[in-house]
């Protein structure tokens, strides 16, 4: 993949059940993602809110998300690297805490969010 894949980088996929492009936030560590492992570890993005989902910030000049959407956290897993089509954005690092607090309450996982795009 040309640039690599980060951390808080949004990309656009092609499910299989939809016949047009989907975004996702890869949330998978730098060093996975640059590995040689075949997955990145990714949540949904839709525009649908809903009682685990989290609002990603509407700007849509560093997200590249063109209408109110969110996070999908309670859809976290993993995708091949293969299935990521365009990077079109990437959350704001300011933003990351509120994504991980909403994969941490899905997971049963408590604690304070250790933010890091790293």
């Amino acid at each position: 993949m040309e640039g690599g894949i980060r951390r808080g980088e949004i990309w656009t996929v092609v499910p299989p059940a939809h016949p047009k492009p989907r975004p996702v936030l890869v949330i998978s560590i730098n060093a996975l993602n640059e590995s040689e492992w075949p997955d990145v570890l990714i949540v949904p993005i839709t525009s649908v809110p809903g009682a685990l989902r989290v609002q990603l910030p509407e700007k849509p000049e560093e997200t590249g998300l063109r209408t109110t959407s969110y996070a999908k956290c309670e859809s976290v897993g993993p995708l091949h690297k293969s299935r990521l089509k365009k990077r079109i954005g990437a959350l704001p690092s300011q933003s990351w805490e509120t994504v991980e607090h909403g994969i941490q309450r899905v997971l049963g996982i408590k604690g304070k969010p250790a933010f890091s795009k790293e």
